[in-house]
């Protein structure tokens, strides 16, 4: 039997080039070579699409693109190509054809929709969902929008545009009537890490604005959540719909530390019925309603029956100690049965 022939790709212009670095270290060395023909295309910090044939510990170590052995790389949009360009140094060519791509590119410009339509245009099958579903997931605003229109509780929130910065005190002064501190700032259309702060009046609240502002033009301010972290991972199609075991993390805070907490992750914790059967069918309803295809995984706040969506990403880690692929491991998956879990999801989606 033929190989398959993945693409792999990571590194990206994002503030999460490191962690998109980690994930193809994991997926490059999980991926098996009796099944797969893997090809690693690598976007450097600056934009520079490369193919790289070397060792995978550099990519771990961030050195990938020094190596002499790069050449640039694109992904065709045309059809007829599809798969990859390569141009050597002299100006020549070479086609690759790609039955599959999987993409590590964490983060503001992997994850909102425009690597998606490329692979759209080029009519490659990949491990992600659609341009639309993109975007509306990587903008917590929309996101928030959409699933609270069809009774999927999220949290109250809030936003401040760039251009309101003329009357900021003005602006949070209408907020605080809406929200109590302490409240959670970050950029709306970004990773939930980069440029987010936890605040508790408004001289924070405008330091942290000013934080947000710095990548994206608008800053989403989301009441602070108390209760339980669960998370879930669901996999399939619109129609398809499988669900992991549910996930706990649980942060530990010790006063004599120089970190400030160091959280766990307990795979299947303890919860009644009714918890769990909420949070599956709140899953469900959240993949169904954003037209989710492939897999995602979801971040739920729990208090008491209360089940809130926190957050969602498309693209989760790929790591064996990310809590997609511990999910997975929980779920009866070893690492290399996870990946082709999602491989095969990934060649069955429609493009």
């Amino acid at each position: 039997m033929a190989k398959i022939r993945i693409a792999v790709l990571f590194g990206g212009v994002t503030k999460d080039h490191k962690v998109s670095l980690m994930s193809a270290y994991s997926l490059l060395n999980g991926l098996s070579r009796d099944k797969y023909d893997v090809t690693p295309i690598g976007i450097t910090r600056v934009g520079r699409w490369l193919y790289f044939p070397g060792s995978y510990e550099e990519i771990k170590a961030g050195t990938w693109e020094e190596s002499s052995d790069c050449c640039s790389a694109i992904i065709s949009p045309d059809r007829l190509h599809g798969g990859i360009i390569t141009i050597l140094s002299d100006g020549s060519t070479a086609f690759k054809r790609i039955d599959v791509v999987i993409s590590a590119l964490h983060g503001k410009y992997g994850e909102c929709g425009r690597i998606q339509g490329l692979l759209k245009l080029a009519k490659i099958p990949y491990l992600d969902c659609d341009p639309e579903t993109a975007a509306n997931c990587m903008d917590k605003a929309m996101t928030h929008l959409i699933l609270s229109s069809v009774g999927v509780e999220v949290p109250k929130y809030a936003l401040l545009e760039r251009a309101d910065m003329n009357i900021i005190d003005e602006k949070i002064a209408e907020l605080e009537k809406k929200l109590k501190y302490p409240v959670y700032v970050s950029a709306s259309s970004c990773s939930s890490s980069i440029g987010a702060n936890i605040v508790s009046n408004s001289a924070e609240l405008k330091a942290a604005a000013k934080i947000a502002f710095s990548h994206h033009h608008t800053a989403i301010v989301e009441e602070d959540l108390t209760g339980r972290t669960i998370e879930c991972a669901v996999m399939g199609g619109s129609f398809d719909i499988e669900t992991t075991v549910l996930g706990e993390v649980v942060k530990t805070f010790d006063i004599n530390s120089a970190a400030a907490y160091t959280a766990s992750f307990t795979i299947d914790p303890e919860l009644t019925d009714e918890q769990r059967n909420k949070i599956y069918e709140t899953a469900k309803k959240v993949f169904r309603t954003l037209s989710f295809k492939g897999c995602a995984r979801m971040s739920f706040r729990l208090a008491g029956e209360r089940v809130m969506l926190r957050r969602i990403s498309a693209i989760p880690g790929f790591t064996p100690e990310s809590a997609m692929m511990l999910l997975m491991k929980g779920s009866g998956y070893e690492y290399s049965d996870a990946l082709d879990k999602l491989v095969s999801l990934a060649i069955d989606a429609d493009v």
